[in-house]
């Protein structure tokens, strides 16, 4: 990537958006920050544009003259937007497209190891819509890099922490409060966390490597804990009662099943469900390699278990007044 280049990052005000513009300022040219409000102070280097990828038109005019386009956006109708981006960026000969997928796009409820070379869970359909909507987007936008040379990079991120995130984050389970966690079965599995300043790092790396294109990167880093033992870190640093909950997925599954056929036997409309597929794969069973990553990017996440619960935990612990019975626990 050249001195003079300019890049574009679609869903750039947010949480890993922010930290990938700040790992790609000085780098480049110019950094085109797009999000739906153009938030964020302009500095020299960037600008900040409002866009949506639902607008074709906006798309292309955000896109032209750019050498690199980051997708990280969230959208619900995920096809339209993925192929409004990919058509501005075949358009305007742009280099290299990097698309966010997410870990979820995986099938990750069986015993082993998945590799980077595997591909998305071959039944997307059983899927919840998030995971199922970034699996179609990969199988689509490896269709453009096929038939048209676009250079797609599909990254794959894993359970993302760090400042500016949350502690109750959705990957490890469900949150029922902010001190309850309900596992995905019995939180026992070791689950890949990365600091959101390591996956930006492996973003702004996918923009020079040699030889990526068409490939796809586990961009989980090399902390590995359980939902039990977040959750016993967490209630340590912050001195707060959170606990686990163990669930028995497959009741689970046929609770859900049974109150999505309720609620259209009542009212007549269809309800989504999480089938015992997807939440399997929630659970996060497989180990998740991401050697090529490393590999291929160069990349080198962290893995110092101390610095994760500096970068993940600690930013969320408050300042404890005195008198606060916790201090007295």
């Amino acid at each position: 990537m050249a001195q003079d280049d300019t890049v574009v990052i679609l869903g750039g005000a947010g949480f890993i958006g922010t930290q990938l513009m700040r790992a790609l300022r000085g780098k480049v040219k110019e950094i085109r920050v797009v999000s739906r409000k153009a938030s964020g102070v302009e500095e020299a280097g960037v600008r900040y544009l409002a866009g949506d990828v639902s607008d074709a038109a906006r798309m292309d005019e955000v896109i032209r003259g750019a050498a690199a386009v980051y997708h990280l956006t969230l959208e619900e109708d995920w096809l339209e937007g993925v192929k409004n981006v990919a058509e501005a960026c075949v358009r305007h000969r742009v280099r290299r497209l990097i698309f966010a997928s997410t870990s979820d796009a995986l099938f990750l409820g069986r015993r082993g190891t998945i590799y980077e070379t595997d591909g998305i869970d071959p039944r997307p359909d059983l899927r919840n819509g998030y995971s199922a909507g970034k699996a179609a987007a990969e199988k689509l936008l490896l269709r453009y890099e096929v038939k048209h040379g676009l250079g797609v990079v599909i990254m794959r991120p894993c359970l993302v922490m760090g400042r500016g995130g949350t502690l109750a984050h959705g990957g490890i389970g469900r949150w029922s409060s902010p001190t309850t966690l309900v596992g995905w079965g019995n939180g026992r599995n070791k689950m890949p966390f990365v600091l959101v300043e390591d996956l930006a790092d492996a973003m702004a790396l996918a923009l020079d490597a040699p030889g990526i294109e068409g490939k796809a990167f586990n961009l989980g880093g090399d902390v590995f804990l359980s939902a039990r033992e977040y959750v016993q870190i967490a209630a340590e640093r912050t001195r707060r009662n959170i606990r686990f909950v163990p669930s028995n997925l497959r009741s689970k599954a046929l609770q859900i099943l049974f109150k999505a056929f309720l609620k259209r036997l009542l009212t007549g409309r269809k309800s989504d469900y999480s089938h015992y597929h997807d939440l399997v794969s929630l659970a996060m069973t497989t180990r998740i390699d991401n050697s090529q990553s490393k590999r291929l990017l160069g990349w080198k996440p962290n893995a110092s278990l101390e610095v994760f619960i500096r970068e993940a935990i600690n930013p969320h612990v408050e300042e404890f007044r005195p008198g606060d019975h916790r201090l007295t626990g």
